[in-house]
Order: C-alpha cells, then sequence, then structure tokens
C-alpha cells in the first residue's frame, strides 16, 4: 500500500462527541422500558478502561517490556458525566442514597430530603450505563459499562449567572459469577437508525 498524505478520515470511523447516556441501555431493544435516561449533560463526558499490566520480571532482562511477559492484574473502568439535570432520583443513582418524604408544616410546604447512605447494597447497582453517540454518517456507536456503581464523588458548582452541573462518576464492576469477563463493551450498529 503506497503511503498517501493527507489522511483523509472515512466518515463511518469518526465519532462525533455529542451524545447521550442511558442507564440500563438493551443494545437489543431500544425502546426497553427499563431503560433510563440520564438527562442533559453540559461539558459532555468521559468513558475510561484502565487496565493495570504487570510484568513478569526474570534475571537478564532487558526491562520489563518482554513479549508474552506481562499480565493484566486490576481493572478501572469509568464514565465520567457532568450533569445539567439533577433531581433526587438522579442524586440517588449518583451516589446511592435514601429519599425521605417529609410533611412541611405551617411554614414550609412538603419536601423530600435525600441523604447518601454509608454502605453499598445490591439493589445500589444499575445493570449497566452507555454513552450513545454516532459516527459522522450517523451510525450509532454505544460505549457500555456493566455492574454500574455510582461510587465517586458528586460535585456541584455553584457560580453566578450560570447553572449548577454536577460531576459524576460511575464504576464498573466484575460479576463474582463471571471474573473472566472484562464489565465493558462498545457496539457499532450497523445501519443509520430509521426516522
Amino acid at each position: 500500500m503506497p503511503i498517501k498524505r493527507p489522511a483523509v478520515p472515512k466518515p463511518e470511523n469518526v465519532q462525533l462527541g455529542e451524545g447521550i447516556l442511558i442507564f440500563n441501555f438493551n443494545p437489543d431493544d431500544w425502546d426497553d422500558p427499563e431503560a433510563i435516561p440520564f438527562g442533559a449533560t453540559r461539558g459532555g463526558g468521559q468513558f475510561n478502561i484502565e487496565p493495570t499490566n504487570q510484568p513478569i520480571r526474570f534475571d537478564g532482562d532487558r526491562g520489563e517490556h518482554t513479549k508474552g511477559l506481562k499480565r493484566r492484574t486490576e481493572w478501572n473502568i469509568t464514565i465520567t458525566a457532568t450533569a445539567l439535570e439533577l433531581d433526587l432520583e438522579q442524586l440517588k443513582r449518583i451516589m446511592p442514597g435514601e429519599i425521605e418524604q417529609v410533611t412541611g408544616g405551617t411554614t414550609v410546604p412538603d419536601y423530600q430530603k435525600y441523604r447518601p447512605k454509608i454502605n453499598f447494597e445490591d439493589t445500589d447497582y444499575l445493570d449497566n450505563l452507555a454513552y450513545i453517540t454516532e459516527t459522522a454518517d450517523g451510525k450509532v456507536v454505544a460505549y457500555v459499562i456493566e455492574n454500574v456503581l455510582g461510587d465517586g464523588a458528586l460535585t456541584a458548582a455553584f457560580a453566578d449567572k450560570d447553572e449548577v452541573v454536577a460531576e459524576t462518576t460511575f464504576t464498573a464492576h466484575f460479576d463474582p459469577e463471571n471474573m473472566d469477563q472484562v464489565p465493558a463493551y462498545v457496539v457499532h450498529y450497523d445501519a443509520v437508525p430509521a426516522a
């Protein structure tokens, strides 16, 4: 193959940065009633798979990079997003907690109060979280992490003449029943979605 300059991108290989986030995304059914939209974001998001690679060292090696002598020992898999919409149910997904319905009195209306939990429970994990975008030619791409827990920090910045945008991090977790399957995948759909 001759060297060609410049390298002109193929539209099907260029992915657009804007997209949407969906909890409990079903790659086989986009109308699945279990799916929960994350809501509007500002500032996009980030999909991150970070393995820890452990070299197998030996006397006389030329450094830690010897072909065939490296193994993966740990994984940190996350999606970071910036939430522009932030209701109490979203807070509960971002940082598991409890929502209490409180009856107001004569001077305040009824209200709901959210409080984070001390410890995680199995019900705090969501099936998955998908960041869904598209290619320049309109085909859908989904970046998915599984067994998702909102175990990162919740940061909400308050600024004059601006809206509150909360940065959130969700982490994928290995399934104890299937420790050999990395809890993340990427889907490229073959056709442009029907209008």
